[in-house]
């Protein structure tokens, strides 16, 4: 060990603000006299890990406060009872507010975070999706763009681009694979896209 280091891990934790002199103290302990400089920071990483991971409980829970807080003021839930004996229960307008919410999530369109793949291929994506389901044609286009196709006409798509099987998943889970044509094309031939 080269004369110093650990009195420089020392000084350099508690240069360090996020590292109290607690932390370092007790490092410093834990690893015993004549440590290495690795062990005491090892000590140290095990300490700030375990704060981090305290703090987020701490959030969680006092989030956790904060929402049944909230359901109560809004008439969601109430408690019954006092002291241990105490529990809680649903009200009729909770039971209102969780169906609801419930038909959202379920009427709710993927979200895709995927970025565009290159292909040699060309693909084409064409679709006719009917009026009284103009919200799902409206995530179709978005996802068309956010996977890397241009637009030819309103529903007619190209690019170079390899589909994500999660958006294909997607397509047969909104039931929208019999209004939707997919082509890919390996040779050209002699027609040739005019950009």
């Amino acid at each position: 060990m080269v004369k110093g280091e650990v009195a420089f891990r020392i000084l350099e934790a508690l240069a360090d603000t996020a590292k109290g002199f607690a932390d370092v103290f007790e490092a410093f302990l834990v690893s015993g006299y004549g440590a290495s400089a690795s062990k005491v920071e090892y000590e140290l990483s095990k300490r700030a890990r375990a704060r981090v991971r305290d703090d987020r409980e701490r959030r969680a829970k006092r989030n956790y406060y904060v929402v049944l807080a909230k359901l109560k003021r809004d008439g969601l839930i109430e408690v019954k009872g006092r002291g241990s004996g105490k529990s809680l229960s649903i009200t009729n307008r909770g039971r209102a507010k969780f169906k609801f919410l419930q038909q959202r999530k379920r009427d709710e369109l993927p979200r895709f975070s995927t970025s565009p793949q290159n292909s040699e291929n060309l693909l084409i994506v064409a679709f006719d999706i009917p009026e009284r389901i103009r919200r799902k044609r409206q995530w179709l286009r978005k996802v068309l763009v956010q996977v890397g196709l241009k637009m030819v006409q309103k529903s007619v798509w190209m690019g170079k681009v390899k589909l994500p099987r999660e958006f294909l998943d997607a397509l047969d889970n909104l039931k929208l694979i019999e209004y939707v044509e997919i082509f890919e094309i390996s040779k050209t031939g002699t027609l040739k896209h005019v950009s």
